[in-house]
């Protein structure tokens, strides 16, 4: 385990070390991947403040939502998610192999070469609207934020699941970064409360595919205001997740090599 850990931070010094070495760059892409995280809250803001709202939320609890969302995948694209492009990578120059040979498992060694320094932004954009927005509701209480943490930790499982099933999708479909589009596509409901969606819609977000627990019913429950569903949601996301893993060791079996 010790040895994992620090292989994984080895990775991660490399990885810093490679971006560093055009600092301007590196910092002003950071910047950028933070602005463009703000769009959403930005948006939010506008609509509040043009007298628009949503049913039985004010703007700060909307940011807090957001910030939760936005603080899941700044945790999770740096240190995980990178996965995703480094298997669609790997797969289509053909490198994927080296990682095969590797006495440790593919899987890891995906995530250990993959950490993504530009996606920090990401991470304190995030910890900048949830602080914001924290200070501007009611303080929770030591139980909302025993409940938060645990469900907040459910979250990035959640992600880590979607990342495993996009990477798999990246091995037979070669070179495609569609993936990420599609992802970003669905993934934008979980910043809003659910009330804003039919039931049908709810009901899938919430226990079919489990979008709602990466920010809004952590929010809710750091809130004091639990969401309805809020268990079926986490069993719904463990059991997302063993099916990602599922679908990625079924899509490494049917990885070909270079040339196919």
């Amino acid at each position: 385990m010790i040895a994992n850990i620090r292989l994984y931070l080895q990775g991660i010094k490399i990885a810093l070390a490679g971006r560093m070495a055009y600092r301007g760059d590196f910092f002003m892409s950071m910047l950028i991947m933070l602005l463009v995280e703000l769009g959403a809250p930005f948006i939010t803001f506008l609509i509040y403040e043009n007298g628009a709202s949503f049913p039985g939320w004010t703007m700060y609890e909307v940011l807090l939502i957001q910030g939760v969302f936005l603080l899941a995948r700044g945790i999770a694209f740096p240190f995980y998610f990178g996965i995703v492009w480094n298997t669609i990578n790997r797969v289509r120059d053909g490198t994927f192999d080296l990682l095969l040979i590797k006495p440790k498992s593919t899987l890891f060694m995906a995530i250990v070469t993959a950490f993504d320094a530009e996606d920090l932004g990401k991470f304190f954009g995030g910890i900048m609207l949830f602080s914001l927005a924290l200070k501007r509701v009611p303080p929770p209480g030591l139980g909302e934020w025993l409940q938060f943490s645990a469900i907040f930790l459910v979250a990035l499982v959640t992600l880590f699941g979607f990342a495993l099933i996009l990477a798999g999708l990246g091995i037979i479909w070669i070179g495609n970064f569609r993936v990420y589009d599609i992802f970003f596509t669905i993934i934008n409901f979980g910043m809003y409360p659910t009330v804003i969606f039919s039931k049908a819609v709810q009901t899938i977000i919430t226990m079919l595919i489990p979008i709602a627990i990466m920010g809004y019913i952590p929010a809710a429950t750091l809130l004091g205001r639990p969401a309805a569903g809020t268990g079926r949601a986490v069993l719904a996301s463990i059991v997302f997740l063993f099916f990602s893993l599922g679908f990625w060791q079924l899509m490494q079996k049917k990885y070909t090599s270079a040339g196919g």
